[in-house]
Parts: structure tokens; sequence; C-alpha cells
């Protein structure tokens, strides 16, 4: 019995640490991309606010090229579910239509009317 608890505390620690070196990544290319884009950042609060309104009005979302900033520009889309789209699209090939996009955990019908405007293959 110690010995499968020993192995799980092990495997944890080992998922623990992945999850972590995953955030890490997403964080440093998030400064990256905020770094390289200062005209984007709102200078009295340090946000990106200005983002969602210019991606809204002027270009839709290629599903199929997007990155990670630019899926989180999709309403209700956060780090964790635009990186679910990238997983699912690398593990499946492109998307063939935007009501593909439902496939993917997390993403049902109300988040996909939410956004299918702004959708583009």
């Amino acid at each position: 019995m110690a010995g499968s608890s020993q192995s799980f505390d092990q495997n944890y620690l080992k998922w623990k640490e992945a999850q972590h070196a995953q955030d890490q990544r997403l964080k440093e290319s998030n400064d990256d991309y905020y770094l390289s884009k200062p005209a984007l950042m709102n200078k009295s609060s340090g946000s990106a606010s200005g983002i969602k309104a210019s991606q809204s009005t002027s270009n839709r979302i290629s599903l199929n090229r997007a990155d990670l900033l630019q899926l989180q520009q999709l309403k209700g889309v956060g780090a964790k579910k635009a990186q679910a789209i990238i997983e699912y699209r690398q593990q499946n090939g492109n998307f063939k239509t935007i009501e593909d996009i439902q496939k993917v955990k997390g993403i049902g019908p109300k988040m996909f009317e939410n956004n299918k405007s702004l959708l583009t293959l």
C-alpha cells in the first residue's frame, strides 16, 4: 500500500512540474507578445483591452492558423481553451468547418454562437 501511494505522489509531482512548466511557457509567450506590441497596451491599467475591440471589428480569427493569443480574443476563451484548440488541431488536423470547434472539449453550442461571426478557416 505504501508503494502505491509513493508512486502516486511521484506521478503527481511530475504532473505538477509539467503543469508549472507549461504555465511558464504561456506566461513568457504572453510577456513576449505584449512587450513587442506596446501600442496595444492600455497605459492606465497595463492591460491589453484594446485587442478585443480591434480584433472584433477588423479581422476574423482563423481556426487553422491562429496562435494562442489570437484564439484568446474569442469570447469566453482563455489560455487553457486556446491551448485545447491548438492541441485539437495538432492531433486531428485542420478544422473542416467553423462548427468543428465544438468538438474541442469545453466549447459548446453557446460559445460557438457567441463567436461565430469572428471565426474563419
